[in-house]
């Protein structure tokens, strides 16, 4: 079993998408607010985590309009919780007038967020599920969080289905989804039709659809999509680090290797400050032509019809 102990001295985690001895991918982040209180520099920080700052914001503005029975809380779903980093962060932003509740497939994770929320003074609760009944009774929920969980569900149709089910109505759903190569992820797509699949987790991606099917899929299983966003259309130029290890390893590509090597140690050498420009470019193109345009991954804005 892996040893592992979570917010230590050197702030350290397992990163994203570490396989473990039993097979599991393991999904670990900090939590983007570390001070006891949500401020207006913590707020700008989400800026820098542009995925977090549209879902995160959507559920804000969602609460903001939704006239709360004092005798029920405003319920938020953090489903694929991970290790706990989004559930400790919702509580945070949204107080205590708002119950929180994290659930995983993976029990490791669980545990681990446990400790975590434990470590972060926040009452929120965890728990494990099956991957395709959530346990919790029709209507139950005002908003639904989910982000990097979609490409790894076997029955997607039967899964949004249950998300739908345990939302009360207009409820909403904030989703991040990675999805099939789309017609302008044009280097991911070439390297991809000659053999070169970039995708870093490409073993665990087993349900990956087209803008147009997850839209689809989406209204069958009752939800109105709001918004509907592409993330980083430009992955290859402000994320050099993805295509790094699989691109440097080929003997073709040239002229890729060799674009892609010079702006990997262009982010290397800036280090912070190189992933705070990237980040900060991404919710720019989201924001401006990411309705249009289709990459690899989606940020889906959506309520319960």
């Amino acid at each position: 079993m892996i040893q592992y102990h979570c917010m230590n001295n050197n702030n350290e985690t397992l990163g994203w998408g570490k396989v473990v001895e039993n097979g599991a991918e393991i999904w670990d982040d900090n939590p983007v607010f570390k001070q006891d209180r949500v401020d207006f520099k913590d707020r700008l920080k989400l800026l820098f985590y542009p995925k977090k700052y549209l879902l995160y914001r959507y559920i804000e503005k969602a609460k903001k309009r939704t006239k709360i029975n004092l005798k029920e809380p405003y319920r938020i779903l953090d489903l694929g919780c991970g290790t706990g980093a989004s559930v400790i962060d919702l509580k945070k932003l949204f107080g205590h007038e708002v119950e929180v509740v994290g659930i995983d497939v993976v029990r490791l994770q669980i545990e681990l967020a446990k400790k975590k929320i434990v470590e972060n003074a926040v009452w929120a609760e965890v728990d494990w599920y099956d991957g395709e009944n959530i346990m919790f009774p029709d209507n139950h929920f005002d908003a639904v969080y989910t982000s990097d969980v979609l490409g790894h569900v076997a029955d997607v149709p039967r899964w949004l289905k249950e998300l739908n089910r345990v939302l009360r109505p207009s409820g909403v759903l904030a989703m991040f989804s990675e999805s099939e190569l789309g017609r302008h992820a044009y280097v991911r797509k070439y390297l991809f039709n000659r053999g070169l699949n970039i995708d870093p987790h490409a073993e665990f991606h087993i349900s990956l659809y087209s803008k147009e099917k997850l839209r689809e899929m989406l209204e069958e299983s009752g939800f109105e999509i709001k918004r509907m966003l592409n993330s980083f259309w430009l992955s290859f130029l402000v994320h050099p680090d993805e295509f790094y290890e699989k691109i440097q390893a080929q003997k073709k590509f040239l002229f890729l290797r060799l674009i892609n090597k010079i702006l990997y140690k262009i982010k290397k050498k800036l280090g912070i400050y190189g992933i705070a420009v990237a980040e900060l470019y991404g919710l720019v193109e989201m924001l401006t032509i990411g309705r249009w345009i289709e990459g690899q991954g989606y940020i889906v804005l959506a309520k319960k019809k």
